[in-house]
């Protein structure tokens, strides 16, 4: 069971885009709502983009940036709650916390795609 579960954590993080998918797949047919699987599949798969893009980082620079991503998650946090403050007069934590977890989920799927390519495209070179 052990070994499955593990089998099954490292692709989720080797390939979040399946992760995504496959939540995606489970939450339209539970719920027959492809909007709330789309969103529900966003707040899900966040994790799977930070934990790829910090796997990538390490294999592409051999170094842990863990702390520069930490940063970067809780910057987006602190200038959504000053921006938010700024709109709303009013901080709504429940908002507040879906639209930086779904940014976060925007920004992570960016750098996922963006490292993969530089990735792709240095390890192409290097072999050459």
């Amino acid at each position: 069971m052990s070994t499955a579960l593990a089998w099954i954590v490292a692709t989720v993080v080797t390939l979040p885009l399946l992760g995504w998918y496959v939540v995606y797949i489970v939450t339209v047919k539970i719920t027959k709502k492809k909007s709330k699987a789309i969103r529900l599949a966003s707040d899900v798969s966040v994790l799977f983009f930070v934990a790829a893009v910090y796997y990538i980082i390490l294999e592409i620079w051999s170094k842990s940036f863990f702390w520069l991503l930490l940063t970067l998650f809780f910057l987006v946090a602190l200038l959504f709650t000053i921006l938010h403050w700024k709109v709303a007069k009013d901080i709504h934590v429940r908002k507040l916390f879906r639209g930086i977890w779904r940014f976060n989920f925007l920004m992570f799927f960016f750098l996922y795609l963006i490292l993969s390519g530089y990735g792709i495209v240095t390890r192409l070179f290097v072999s050459l």
